[in-house]
C-alpha cells in the first residue's frame, strides 16, 4: 500500500501563470521517469507497485477496447472495396468513377463530424458517447447488405462516416488524458495496430464469406460480408458502457480502487497534463486556440503524411490486384492483407522506437519510412517499364507510411498537454482537414477508370515524401524550442523561490 502525504499543489491556467491551491493528497507517483529505457521494457524503473498495478488496468480496459473498435471500425470501413470487388460493382450498375465517388462521400462525412465530436467529449463522459457511435456505425452498416442502388449506399455510407468521425480522435484524446510522455506512443502503437489487423481481417474475411457464402439464402456473397461485419461490431459496442474509463475528469470507474484513481490524477499532474475548464465553447476560447504553433503546423504537416498514401486510401494497389488475370476473387481478397501484416510489424516498431528515443529519434524514423515509400513509388510512377516483382514490392509496403500514425498525433497530444480542449480540437482538426482534403483530392487524383496505372497521381505521393520529411524536422525544431522554454521558466521559478 502507498504511502499518502500532504503537499502544495500547483494549478496552471493553460493562458496563465501558476498559483498556489489548497494542500492535496499524493499517492506516490513517480516524479521522475527515468531518460533511457529498455527497447522491450513496459514500465519505468522507477514505477512502483501501486502505479504498476494503476497502468496494467489501464492498459487493460482503455488499449482492449480501443483495439477492437477499431478493428471492427476498419472492418465495416474497409468492407466497400472487397464487396467492389467481389460483384457488388455489377450487380449495381457500377461502370464509371462510383468507388473513388463512394470513398470521397465517406470521407466528407468522417471529416464533418471529428471536431465538434471531440470537443464535445471535454464536456460529456466519453465511456457513454463512444459506444453508442459504435451502436449507430454498426446499424448502418448491417443495412449496406439491402442495398441496391448507388444513392442508397451512399446514404448509408455517409451515415456510418459521421459516427465513425469522432471514434479515433477521440482514443487519442483518453490516452493523453491517462499517460505520461515516456508512455503514449507506445499505447498509441498498440491502438493503431488494430487498423493493420482491420486491414488484413477485412480482406480474409471478405475470401471466406465469398467462398462460403456466396449464394446462401439467395444472397451473394458481397451483401453477406456487410451482415458478418455488423453482427461483430454490437457486441464490442455494448462493452464499452462498462469498461471504457472515459477521463480522469469523467470520474472513478469500478474497476479503480479510490487509491488508484488518486494515484492516477496525480500521475498527470506531474505531467502539467490539465482536465477540460467544461466551459462552453466561445470565439475566445478559439482565438486561444489559434493563437499558437500547434494548429498551424501539425496540421498541415498530417495533411501531407495523409495525402502521401492517398493511393492505399483509394484502393489503387487492390484495383492492381483485381487487374491481374491469373488471380481470382478469393486470392485478391487473401493479397489485401498483405500490406496491413507487414504494417502491424512496422507499427510496433515504429512506436517502440520513438517511446525509447524520444523526440530526437522522430526525425530518423520518418525519414526512414519515406525513403522506402519514395522508392516504392516508382514502381507505378514508371508503370509499363517496371517489373511485376517490383509492384508487389511496392504493394506490400504500401502501410510504412501509415505505420506512423502513432507518432503524428501522440506529437500533438504532447504539444498541447497544457490545455485539454485545446488538445481535442488540434487532434481533432489534424485528421479532419486531412481527411477533408483527401475527399476532393481523391476523386482527381484516382479517378477508377484509370485503374491501375494513376501515374501521375503516384508522383504526388512521392513529392509529399520529401515534404513531410522536411516538416517534420521543423516540427521538431518548434517542440524542442517550446522544451527550452518550459524548462528555462522552471528553472527561475526555482531559482527565485530560494
Amino acid at each position: 500500500m502507498a504511502t499518502k502525504e500532504t503537499v502544495l499543489s500547483e494549478d496552471r491556467d493553460a493562458d496563465s501563470a501558476s498559483v498556489s491551491v489548497p494542500a492535496v493528497e499524493t499517492y506516490g507517483a513517480n516524479k521522475s521517469p527515468g531518460s533511457v529505457k529498455g527497447i522491450f521494457a513496459w514500465f519505468d524503473a522507477n514505477d512502483g507497485p501501486l502505479e504498476r498495478r494503476v497502468i496494467m488496468k489501464l492498459d487493460f480496459f482503455i488499449l482492449s477496447y480501443a483495439f477492437l473498435a477499431f478493428w471492427v471500425m476498419y472492418i465495416d470501413r474497409g468492407m466497400l472495396t472487397n464487396a467492389y470487388i467481389s460483384g457488388l460493382k455489377e450487380d449495381l450498375g457500377f461502370d464509371g468513377n462510383e468507388l473513388v465517388q463512394l470513398n470521397s462521400i465517406f470521407q466528407a462525412g468522417y471529416c464533418a463530424s471529428m471536431i465538434p465530436a471531440t470537443l464535445f467529449l471535454t464536456k460529456y463522459p466519453a465511456q457513454y458517447i463512444i459506444p453508442t457511435s459504435i451502436l449507430g456505425w454498426g446499424i448502418f452498416t448491417i443495412l449496406c447488405f439491402r442495398a441496391n442502388s448507388f444513392g442508397e449506399l451512399a446514404a448509408y455510407r455517409l451515415c456510418i462516416a459521421l459516427l465513425q468521425g469522432p471514434y479515433f480522435c477521440s482514443v487519442h484524446y483518453i490516452l493523453g488524458s491517462w499517460y505520461r510522455r515516456d508512455e503514449l506512443v507506445r499505447r498509441a502503437g498498440v491502438f493503431y495496430v488494430s487498423s493493420g489487423v482491420g486491414t488484413m481481417t477485412t480482406g480474409l474475411l471478405a475470401a471466406r464469406i465469398y467462398a462460403s457464402l456466396d449464394g446462401a439464402l439467395g444472397h451473394v456473397g458481397w451483401r453477406w460480408m456487410y451482415v458478418i461485419a455488423a453482427s461483430m461490431t454490437f457486441p464490442i459496442a455494448i462493452w464499452g458502457y462498462f469498461s471504457l474509463p472515459g477521463t480522469p475528469r469523467d470520474g472513478k470507474h469500478w474497476f479503480f480502487t479510490e487509491e488508484e484513481f488518486g494515484l492516477a490524477k496525480e500521475r498527470m499532474s506531474l505531467q502539467g497534463r490539465s482536465n477540460p475548464k467544461g466551459g462552453l465553447i466561445s470565439r475566445a476560447t478559439f482565438k486561444r486556440f489559434l493563437g499558437r504553433w500547434h494548429f498551424w503546423l501539425l496540421v498541415p504537416w498530417n495533411i501531407q503524411w495523409l495525402l502521401g498514401y492517398l493511393s492505399m486510401v483509394s484502393g489503387g494497389p487492390t484495383l492492381w490486384l483485381r487487374s491481374i488475370p491469373e488471380y481470382s476473387t478469393v486470392q485478391v481478397n487473401n493479397y489485401t492483407a498483405v500490406a496491413p501484416s507487414l504494417g502491424i510489424v512496422f507499427i510496433f516498431a515504429f512506436s517502440w522506437i520513438v517511446d525509447n528515443g524520444g523526440r530526437k529519434a522522430i526525425v530518423p524514423l520518418i525519414a526512414f519510412a519515406c525513403g522506402i515509400h519514395f522508392i516504392a513509388k516508382f514502381a507505378w510512377i514508371a508503370y509499363d517499364s517496371t517489373s511485376f516483382g517490383y509492384k508487389w514490392f511496392a504493394t506490400a509496403v504500401n502501410y510504412i507510411e501509415v505505420s506512423l500514425s502513432p507518432i503524428n498525433y501522440s506529437v500533438a497530444n504532447l504539444a498541447c498537454s497544457a490545455d485539454a480542449e485545446e488538445r481535442a480540437f488540434v487532434i481533432s482538426s489534424m485528421l479532419a482537414f486531412s481527411t477533408a482534403f483527401s475527399a476532393w483530392v481523391g476523386i482527381l487524383a484516382f479517378p477508377t477508370v484509370e485503374a491501375p496505372r494513376f501515374s501521375k497521381s503516384y508522383i504526388m505521393e512521392a513529392v509529399l515524401q520529401v515534404t513531410y520529411v522536411a516538416w517534420t524536422v521543423l516540427i521538431v525544431w518548434f517542440l524542442g524550442r517550446e522544451d527550452k522554454k518550459k524548462e528555462e521558466k522552471k528553472a527561475a521559478e526555482i531559482q527565485s523561490a530560494e
